[in-house]
């Protein structure tokens, strides 16, 4: 995972490096810069040529060597925070053979070039179709240029205009440095068409059913199963969010199956739920955890940079945001690059307490689980990028991989939910768990959100907030 920024404007080099300055958390292996058809890396980035369009890259290098950015092949020019797992695929099947890196995102680069008969933009649509994976970038082939991000928006992009500019930027505290404040998130559904937002895909809907519950069952495993692989393909180790709920132990059990060296990562309050679970699961399971007991002092040490990370101040997003920041922190001591998490699933299984509320409203409550699910960008998947990027670590998701969502999305409702009282919820992706390994009492288990399970919840509301620094923050 990296950063890219770009802005369109008048002399932009001076806005562009602050920019680059503010995400270089976000890549803190090499840097890149575009301008007037060529390329700076590293320190030669101060010699860039000041000009009216400039794009900039922050690396974090995951996969290959050379990968620094921006990336080119004739008169195209790309810069990416991208994981792109079947790129292996589509080297063979596009016969690509004149790579100048090791990295997955250059294919990104090749597969649009493939499709490029001079017009950018069809060329684009044409080609992220083909992408399996995570992913935002900027391409340009001097005429014009694009941004987009993966249809769920794992990878988050956020722009801004004024009477002066139009930026782009991995976070919104770059485009805020520069001056820009009427910042808005880039909705998966769209992309950025020389400073015009124009919509592309549909949402994604409920729809063509299983029939039989075996079916779905054994569906559900193999792509699972198939998600969990493509996420560590070629990664030595790895570390895991990991509270020992159902969705977090079914990763641990099939990196366990795949042979990765993984290590758990779980902080709490003494005594909390979430630390009690996870050392008695990892020792069933015999992987290796690492804990934190965080307490009121650390919590409020880390409540303003948690905002600060986050950008946001609702305050369950602080708690979760505050969970996953230190979490992570834990991982990257451990030098960790990348940590998995199991986020995605409660909105596509139908794991909230508040869905059962509509087991009897069947399609109200497919509107709403539609509705999580084209809107877990905004709600969570920007705000655990940013805490785990704040420590440098990339997070991935397997839940959110494009086939577990289409196998998802045709679960009848009665495969996720048996009533309204309904304790556990997620029927299928438990059996699928216990099925896959995970033990009876864990993969049946009710559980309770992050926030609440780890104490931090508790914390905030108790002693935190009371006090007037950080209420006059909040209000």
């Amino acid at each position: 995972m990296c950063s890219i920024v770009g802005i369109n404007g008048q002399n932009v080099k001076t806005q562009l490096l602050e920019m680059m300055s503010v995400l270089s958390h976000r890549g803190p292996d090499g840097q890149g810069i575009y301008s007037v058809n060529k390329i700076y890396l590293n320190d030669d980035i101060y010699d860039a040529i000041d000009s009216n369009f400039m794009l900039g890259h922050n690396l974090l290098s995951i996969v290959g060597i050379n990968e620094l950015q921006p990336l080119f092949s004739n008169n195209l020019v790309l810069i990416s925070n991208a994981e792109l797992y079947n790129y292996e695929i589509l080297i063979n099947q596009y016969d690509i053979n004149d790579l100048r890196t090791g990295s997955d995102c250059e294919v990104i680069l090749k597969i649009i070039e493939y499709n490029y008969k001079g017009n950018l933009k069809e060329a684009v649509l044409k080609s992220i179709n083909l992408f399996d994976g995570d992913y935002a970038f900027c391409i340009t082939d001097g005429s014009d240029y694009i941004v987009i991000r993966d249809d769920v928006g794992v990878k988050p992009i956020y722009y801004a205009i004024n009477d002066n500019c139009f930026a782009f930027a991995s976070e919104q505290k770059a485009l805020k440095k520069i001056g820009l404040t009427n910042v808005r998130n880039l909705k998966p559904t769209c992309m950025i068409f020389n400073d015009e937002i124009i919509e592309i895909r549909k949402e994604k809907v409920h729809g063509n059913y299983f029939k039989d519950y075996e079916t779905a069952k054994n569906t559900l495993k193999k792509v699972i199963k198939e998600s969990v692989s493509k996420r560590v393909h070629k990664l030595d180790n790895v570390a895991l969010l990991f509270s020992a709920g159902v969705d977090s132990t079914l990763i641990a059990i099939l990196l366990k199956q795949l042979g990765v060296n993984v290590t758990l990562y779980t902080i709490g309050t003494e005594n909390s739920q979430d630390l009690k679970y996870a050392k008695k699961v990892a020792k069933d399971i015999d992987l290796p955890l690492k804990t934190r007991i965080i307490n009121k002092d650390i919590i409020e040490e880390s409540f303003c940079p948690t905002i600060k990370t986050i950008e946001d101040t609702n305050l369950m997003k602080i708690g979760v945001g505050m969970i996953i920041k230190l979490t992570s922190q834990l991982a990257r001591e451990d030098n960790h690059k990348v940590i998995l998490s199991g986020q995605g699933a409660d909105e596509l299984f139908a794991g909230y307490n508040r869905y059962k509320r509509k087991y009897n409203q069947p399609k109200e409550l497919l509107i709403e689980l539609d509705h999580d699910l084209n809107n877990i960008y905004d709600v969570n998947l920007e705000r655990d990028d940013k805490a785990t990027m704040s420590n440098s670590v990339e997070l991935r998701v397997p839940f959110l991989d494009k086939n577990v969502i289409d196998t998802a999305l045709k679960m009848p409702i009665d495969y996720l939910l048996d009533s309204e009282d309904d304790s556990i919820r997620k029927h299928i992706l438990r059996d699928v768990a216990y099925e896959l390994g995970v033990p009876k009492e864990i993969a049946y288990r009710p559980k309770k959100a992050a926030q609440y399970g780890t104490g931090i919840d508790k914390i905030i509301k108790k002693k935190i907030i009371k006090k007037e620094p950080y209420n006059e923050i909040l209000n």
